[in-house]
């Protein structure tokens, strides 16, 4: 259940029309909030009910009335793509130029999800090609998503240059090349060629590509610069992936929050083929990228853990440096979770915020397992990477969940959760070697967590219950 919600509210989303006008004629105001600012007119917009929606509005409904995110009714619609519901609300007035707090329109929205009729209508009732916070229009918008039909009708505007249709195609075809929902090498190789074609169309004059220093992540692939280039990557999967890769980062910068996601999934393929070199090199720049933006890794901490007990599990081999790397990401990762849980913005919600502190906790435990296992046979030459290791577990001392419980509590107690996709198979509790390690890195064997017990309390806890005793 929402929090706040009403009767009203729930009548409304769930489309039930006539619980609806029972509630209204009965005095239920009509603009009433939950929590997160939502009202039941919204609700009806989200799920699609015009005939709701219409009721609600002819009752008084406010229809530019906007959630916590200042997101209107207008661009819930338009996300949902439910054009009936888009028509009546701009005929009756909603302005369709309005910004969320992530400074993206309606047209943006409609945008990424595809809904190529509700860009259509929206541009009709005179949509600008605005930019959203991270300097996004709708087309660079429905490009990134590999939204075709949207870009074709956003580059054939007469108000989008050359330049910036050019770009959208080589973003939409970069898109293809490595979207987990869409791929397609096909329409990647397609709209790379295009877009290539469109750069050296004489009767327009040239546009000639300038492409970025190669990076190591993407197998420091030199993106192409002519078309007799583009057609060399007819037919190689290999070669479309890194061009792909290229031309959304150029296109997109590394500050767009968007930029990881087909890494992370070139990543995952790597990961299913074993070729676990590829894998961490690409997910190690998305969490860089994500890390440099100030955006949550929890998933890509989560992620890491999961590999590396996988590789160690079917005995491959894991230098350390790649495990010291991660374990001083989570550990600033921890200090940035604990700043955003003290003084949290107002698009945190912040149950979010301590759920996802906690994960990252759990994970950090995970890693920590992990190092402990690979240290046990560090060689001379990996000793410098072995005390980087040693401090970033040092940083970890002092973190502890709701239930006050550190990381040595939680090496010491077997009721301890532990992820079950690759991780479980390294990582199970209570572990000696864990306790040990993080007991050298300075986890104070005296902590009390909230109910007073001591890592020994929890450590003996843990043998009882598995003894009987």
């Amino acid at each position: 259940m929402y929090r706040g919600a009403t009767a009203l509210w729930c009548a409304a989303g769930a489309g039930h029309l006539g619980i609806v006008k029972r509630l209204v004629r009965a005095g239920a105001n009509v603009n009433h909030a939950t929590k997160t600012l939502s009202t039941p007119l919204r609700a009806a917009c989200f799920d699609g009910r015009l005939d709701i929606v219409k009721y609600l509005v002819r009752h008084g409904a406010d229809i530019h009335k906007t959630n916590k995110y200042n997101n209107t009714c207008l661009m819930i619609a338009s996300y949902k793509g439910h054009l009936d519901v888009v028509q009546f609300l701009l005929d009756a007035g909603a302005r369709v130029d309005e910004r969320a707090l992530c400074g993206a329109t309606a047209l943006h929205f409609a945008a990424e999800c595809g809904h190529a009729t509700v860009v259509c209508a929206l541009l009709d009732h005179n949509a600008k090609i605005l930019t959203n916070e991270n300097g996004m229009t709708p087309l660079q918008c429905a490009a990134e998503r590999a939204r075709a039909s949207v870009v074709e009708i956003l580059a054939a505007r007469p108000d989008v240059t050359r330049a910036q249709a050019i770009e959208a195609f080589e973003l939409l075809g970069a898109s293809f090349a490595n979207d987990k929902e869409y791929y397609c090498l096909r329409m990647a190789y397609q709209y790379l060629h295009r877009a290539m074609a469109m750069r050296y169309d004489t009767r327009y004059g040239l546009l000639l590509k300038k492409p970025a220093e190669p990076i190591p992540a993407y197998d420091n692939w030199r993106e192409t610069t002519t078309l007799e280039e583009v057609e060399r990557l007819s037919g190689n999967a290999h070669a479309l992936h890194m061009e792909g890769l290229c031309v959304r980062e150029r296109v997109l910068g590394a500050a767009c929050p968007d930029l990881p996601h087909p890494i992370v999934f070139r990543g995952a393929v790597f990961a299913d083929e074993a070729r676990f070199d590829r894998c961490l090199a690409l997910w190690r720049h998305a969490l860089h990228l994500r890390h440099q933006n100030e955006v949550s890794v929890v998933k890509d901490l989560l992620r890491f853990a999961q590999v590396f007990s996988q590789m160690i599990h079917i005995g491959i081999e894991l230098p350390l440096s790649q495990v010291c790397y991660v374990l001083e990401a989570c550990a600033e990762e921890l200090r940035r979770g604990m700043k955003r849980m003290e003084k949290p913005q107002i698009i945190h919600d912040p149950d979010t915020l301590v759920e996802e502190y906690e994960s990252n906790v759990r994970t950090a435990l995970y890693l920590v397992a992990v190092a402990a296992r690979l240290l046990d046979n560090a060689t001379n030459s990996e000793q410098d990477t072995a005390c980087s290791i040693r401090r970033a577990i040092f940083r970890l001392r002092n973190v502890r969940m709701r239930t006050g419980q550190t990381l040595l509590h939680m090496a010491a107690d077997r009721r301890t959760p532990v992820d079950d996709f690759h991780t479980s198979d390294v990582c199970q509790f209570p572990c000696a070697r864990t306790a040990r390690l993080l007991a050298q890195c300075g986890a104070s064997v005296d902590a009390h967590d909230a109910v007073r017990r001591s890592p020994l309390h929890v450590a003996l806890l843990a043998y009882q219950l598995a003894t009987g005793n």
